[in-house]
């Protein structure tokens, strides 16, 4: 019996294993949006989030896509938890930094819930992952990067440098899900502030934190992509459509 247990235990680990692979090629995963955070203690932990303007999923993420801030170092950084799919056209939630102010990563995804959830927002269906020991996004100014993995070999997914933090509002991405360069940087840096209306934009239920003059403004959980972009998102989507038949 315990021969027979052990073999279904190895035979289950060699699954999970072989599901877990990292496979991003028809995937095409952008940062579109970040928050650093305002001046003294914030309502949430740092987040960013992540698009997927490919035509197939991004699947195998959970802890083998990287976190790391403005160092750009694959060896220094920290897996992505808690997010393993990411369809075409979706946008996900991942949050940084936690461990600073939330007992457990649970209650800093339940707090960030309750600033962009209902009544002023919808979060229905929106998934919201987090960074294991990540650092925290600066308020002078910082960056978001991914990688592929965490050796000196690995490729970077997507970044996005942001000039300065510290602000009420998110960082938003261009329409495609790209930033607008910055002069010097290989990484791009962000185009603009959310607007409330802009894009899907609100305000937060509560003030950004407890020594803020106001709502944080942003849109997590929601991108509206350029026709091109709905064009492959349409087609990814029909494949997947497909293949479950």
């Amino acid at each position: 019996m315990k021969k027979t247990l052990c073999a279904i235990a190895l035979s289950l680990c060699a699954a999970g294993s072989a599901n877990a692979q990292l496979d991003l090629s028809a995937a095409d995963l952008k940062i579109t949006e970040l928050w650093s955070g305002v001046s003294g203690p914030d309502a949430t932990s740092d987040w960013f989030e992540v698009t997927n303007f490919g035509s197939g999923a991004a699947t195998g993420l959970d802890g083998n896509v990287y976190y790391d801030d403005d160092s750009f170092d694959p060896t220094k950084n920290d897996p992505l938890i808690g997010i393993d799919t990411i369809a075409p056209g979706e946008s996900v939630v991942v949050l940084v930094s936690w461990e600073d102010d939330w007992a457990t990563a649970q209650d800093a995804i339940d707090d960030f819930v309750t600033q962009w959830g209902a009544p002023n927002g919808n979060l229905a269906g929106v998934q919201i992952g987090y960074i294991s020991d990540g650092s925290g996004l600066g308020s002078g100014s910082d960056a978001v990067t991914l990688f592929d993995g965490n050796l000196l070999t690995s490729e970077i997914i997507d970044g996005a440098i942001y000039p300065t933090g510290g602000l009420n509002e998110t960082y938003v991405a261009e329409l495609n899900g790209d930033f607008l360069t910055a002069p010097g940087n290989i990484i791009e840096a962000p185009a603009r502030l959310a607007v409330v209306g802009q894009l899907g934009a609100y305000e937060s239920n509560g003030l950004a934190g407890d020594d803020a003059a106001g709502h944080s403004i942003g849109s997590p959980g929601t991108v509206v992509p350029e026709p091109a972009s709905l064009a492959l998102i349409g087609l990814g989507l029909a494949a997947l459509a497909r293949r479950r038949r």
